[in-house]
């Protein structure tokens, strides 16, 4: 409460400030999406409890990848929820705001189930469980609630997306737990080895990350999905109302998947695979509880 109460309460005191300096949907969104993701990563990267095994870089971590996606929606004035449609939102700060909100819920909620899952299985009352046991099921139980929850109230580009970042979340997660573990001990050889495995998975991993995201800007002919739908329901986009035909909101959804996929790209090979680059390396002779 003490983290995500006052986050909370900065994500709303900003969007009625770009409200009252007068809002703008060309550069608006990138700067209300930017500043309060800045500032959740600030504080959960910079100031985390040391005695809370990678909770609040595991939970600023599912903010970034849930907050990204409203970059790729904003060139044409929409969130990937839906709240653009309620009463006036539209061209207004509300939807972005209501969404960031949605995502700090999420994330923040995760974290807590990270902590409370983490206490259970290391506090000696989880059985004779291995030291993998332990740490896939403190990290994969908070990924997949944030991922069904995703699934039901986001459209389907989002959680394909989300599909593949959520999986490689959760194994770096388990693999940092796995590392911290007392129980668990790597030679010189295997650390060395792990540690060369990483770096290529990483340089391949950006290799196709970005083809892909040069492909689907360049090739014309990929389906481009529109946010007019989630799980639940469907709804019509009256492109005349927005100001621009269907044709060019596709451009626009197109450029702004580049910004977005390129902010993810760099966030989880440069944060998320570095940590666990360093976490090796530090790692030693198996003393998981060296700084």
């Amino acid at each position: 409460m003490l983290r995500s109460l006052p986050l909370g309460l900065a994500i709303v005191a900003c969007g009625y400030a770009l409200s009252l300096l007068g809002w703008d949907d060309t550069w608006g969104p990138a700067v209300y999406v930017g500043f309060t993701t800045a500032l959740v990563l600030v504080q959960g990267l910079l100031l985390p409890d040391r005695n809370a095994a990678h909770r609040e870089f595991f939970w600023v971590s599912l903010f970034f990848l849930l907050s990204t996606p409203l970059l790729q929606f904003a060139p044409i004035h929409m969130d990937h929820y839906g709240f653009y449609r309620v009463g006036d939102f539209a061209g207004t700060p509300m939807p972005y705001m209501f969404a960031l909100l949605v995502n700090l819920a999420l994330a923040s909620s995760a974290g807590l189930l990270f902590q409370l899952l983490w206490q259970r299985q290391y506090s000696g009352r989880a059985g004779e469980s291995s030291a993998l046991q332990r740490a896939v099921w403190t990290a994969l139980p908070p990924v997949g609630f944030v991922y069904v929850a995703v699934v039901f109230i986001s459209n389907v580009s989002v959680w394909i997306q989300l599909t593949i970042l959520m999986s490689a979340v959760a194994a770096v997660f388990a693999f940092l737990l796995l590392l911290r573990d007392p129980a668990t001990r790597i030679a010189p050889n295997d650390r060395q080895f792990l540690l060369w495995a990483t770096s290529s998975m990483a340089l391949v991993s950006v290799v196709l990350a970005v083809a892909t995201i040069l492909g689907i800007y360049v090739l014309p002919d990929l389906p481009r999905v529109l946010p007019d739908h989630n799980l639940l329901r469907s709804w019509e986009i009256d492109f005349a109302e927005m100001g621009f035909s269907r044709q060019e909101a596709l451009d626009r959804l197109n450029l702004g998947y580049v910004w977005h996929a390129t902010l993810v790209v760099a966030y989880m090979v440069l944060i998320v695979g570095g940590s666990l680059m360093v976490a090796l390396y530090r790692h030693g002779d198996g003393n998981a509880a060296r700084p």
